[in-house]
């Protein structure tokens, strides 16, 4: 045993990589629910390897590994920090997807699941690839997939939101590509690492350039206005897709951004100008996200809007560039994941397409109704939650390097979240049912259970948040102290 767990630490780099891409091979070849099983338990293997590798560096404080050469990877702290963060987002909407294949032809199942874990390893290889072009084909890998699964999932409404996405995320492609382009003519080279020390010869063109790619990425991510893409993809909240997307999508794209920010934000020379954009953008995302997210009828796309005044969020956070603003970042990444695993899951749990199935929701199914509330107050920032710790972080961040209005835009998403996260706990608990419940009724309901159950848990870590703190710290002092 010790022998393997040594084996699997010197090739901690690589393994993700690999089970994740055997596993989508190996699912294409299984029949439709032991394809199911199998993804899932790849996620999870997955996710067992990279959060090994980060308690043993940003929590017990071993060592940075080193990757062997010759392999197009870089260790870092923000991918040390996402990397198992996406492994578990991904294992649990594996896992509560089983509830919701029926919604798709049974023949594609297979096909489902070897693309959801095809959008595990684009985002993992983004959150570990050593240059710019690596951090692309990973990205594109991604995206991809995501649009696949999307497509095969739920029909024309489905098809047409598709296709919507492969139009956003060829805009976002060409940006990235532009950005790239850009960067190079001015900085001389696509590895990461090298940034830092490089010799720019145009400060406002690399500074261009690494606003293009930033904003390549923002588009997929669904930060705001950049997220006109998502009317469309959550349309059917019931599906695979939207449960995939809303959580394994979404948090990916927020990550890499962490990552490229972390790199071209912190550069002394660029740094200023991409703070700049990025604070920019980080505000308009949290005001529209939040504007959008009151107006919203439909609880998945209530989901996403307000993940994107998340977004902004996370976004100020990295604006900052400085090694509190990273870790409030990464504190407000896993505040988003868990609401969206809550919302999300529950969408699926009670078949809930406008807020009015929400009605009596929280009788009728308790675990739903209890996963969709968590949600709803980690969203409005309410005390000792993890949502609150997300936000609380920010202003301590913010006010520290002057930053007064950050905290303006901390109260206003905070006051939104409020109005629409108030709104869906009525209906949840004060409103008598008026329709059928919707959700799945048969035994594979319950592989819904454990997505559930880890967002409210998740979302309750705000009471005792030591470790997790220890962990974004040590992630953001890495990440700006320099790697080996």
């Amino acid at each position: 045993m010790t022998a393997a767990l040594d084996l699997m630490r010197t090739h901690a780099a690589l393994l993700p990589l690999i089970i994740a891409m055997v596993g989508a091979a190996l699912a294409m070849l299984c029949p439709p629910r032991l394809s199911w099983g199998l993804a899932t338990i790849a996620a999870l293997l997955c996710a067992f390897v990279t959060a090994d590798t980060t308690v043993r560096v940003l929590i017990a404080a071993a060592p940075l590994w080193s990757v062997a050469e010759g392999v197009p990877l870089l260790a870092d702290g923000i991918g040390l920090f996402a990397s198992p963060l996406m492994a578990a987002v991904a294992a649990l909407a594996l896992a509560a997807s089983g509830a919701v294949l029926s919604d798709i032809e049974r023949r594609t199942w297979p096909l489902a699941m070897a693309l959801v874990l095809c959008q595990l390893f684009g985002w993992l290889g983004a959150l570990a690839a050593r240059d710019l072009a690596g951090v692309f084909v990973a990205i594109e890998t991604a995206w991809l997939a995501s649009v696949a699964l999307l497509a095969f999932s739920d029909g024309r409404t489905a098809l047409g939101g598709a296709l919507r996405m492969l139009g956003a995320g060829g805009v976002g492609s060409a940006l990235f590509l532009c950005g790239v382009g850009i960067f190079y003519r001015s900085v001389g080279t696509l590895e990461l690492s090298a940034i830092a020390t490089a010799h720019i010869e145009s400060a406002d063109a690399a500074a261009l350039g690494a606003g293009l790619m930033l904003l390549g990425v923002a588009l997929k991510a669904g930060v705001a206005p950049l997220h006109d893409w998502m009317g469309g993809a959550f349309t059917r909240p019931g599906g695979p897709a939207a449960l995939v997307l809303g959580t394994v999508g979404v948090i990916g794209a927020l990550a890499v951004i962490v990552r490229l920010a972390g790199y071209v934000a912190t550069s002394p020379t660029i740094g200023e100008g991409v703070s700049i954009a990025l604070a920019v953008l980080g505000g308009a995302s949290v005001v529209i996200g939040s504007v959008q997210a009151v107006g919203a009828h439909n609880l998945t796309r209530l989901a996403a809007y307000a993940g994107a005044a998340q977004a902004g969020g996370i976004l100020l956070c990295v604006a900052l560039g400085s090694p509190a603003g990273f870790a409030a970042a990464l504190v407000q990444l896993t505040a988003l994941a868990a609401a969206a695993l809550a919302l999300f899951g529950g969408a699926a749990a009670g078949g809930v397409q406008s807020l009015e199935h929400l009605d009596g929701l929280g009788r009728r199914a308790p675990l739903a109704g209890a996963a969709i509330m968590s949600g709803a107050i980690s969203l409005m920032g309410a005390p000792l939650t993890l949502g609150f710790l997300g936000r609380w972080r920010l202003v301590e961040a913010g006010v520290g390097a002057g930053w007064w209005w950050a905290a303006g835009a901390v109260i206003f998403a905070s006051l939104a979240g409020v109005f629409y996260g108030g709104r869906l706990i009525e209906r949840l608990y004060f409103r008598r049912a008026g329709d059928l419940f919707h959700g799945p009724n048969d035994a594979w309901r319950w592989a819904l259970a454990p997505m559930l159950a880890a967002s409210i848990v998740a979302i309750a870590f705000g009471v005792s948040p030591a470790l997790l703190l220890t962990a974004a710290d040590s992630a953001g002092a890495l990440m700006l102290g320099g790697l080996p």
